[in-house]
């Protein structure tokens, strides 16, 4: 059976693109909450969980720093994954017709300036990728 490594998102997500450059040999699972992730380490059904803890402009995860001591689980290691957006509509779409950014509330906060500058509305999403 492979070992797993838990995070939370969608495929895609940005804590996915860490778990696959970091441990490449293992099987990435997708959860629907931080708090799933821990579960699935906690339980023994995965090895590890990449867990964002801060980030370098919206600041610090704050579900994390609660999560963590709950948890009883300890960091084992870090990595830094630098993170980049682009902004998808559907076919035939263009930023002009565009009224809504939905992202998650650390996505929106880094493109704020692009979002205010483009006349658009953020709206809150549970991660990037979903």
């Amino acid at each position: 059976m492979a070992q797993k490594i838990a995070y939370q998102g969608e495929p895609g997500a940005n804590s996915n693109i860490a778990c696959m450059q970091m441990f490449p040999e293992l099987e990435s699972v997708p959860c629907a909450s931080f708090e799933d992730a821990f579960e699935l380490v906690s339980s023994g059904e995965a090895a590890l969980a990449m867990i964002p803890i801060e980030n370098s402009i919206a600041g610090r995860v704050a579900d994390i720093h609660v999560l963590l001591p709950q948890s009883h689980l300890q960091i084992v290691g870090e990595f830094f994954l630098p993170i980049h957006f682009d902004l998808l509509g559907i076919p035939g779409s263009s930023i002009e017709a565009a009224t809504e950014v939905h992202s998650h509330i650390h996505a929106l906060g880094q493109c704020r300036r692009l979002i205010r500058a483009a006349g658009l509305r953020p709206v809150i999403a549970g991660d990037t990728a979903g």
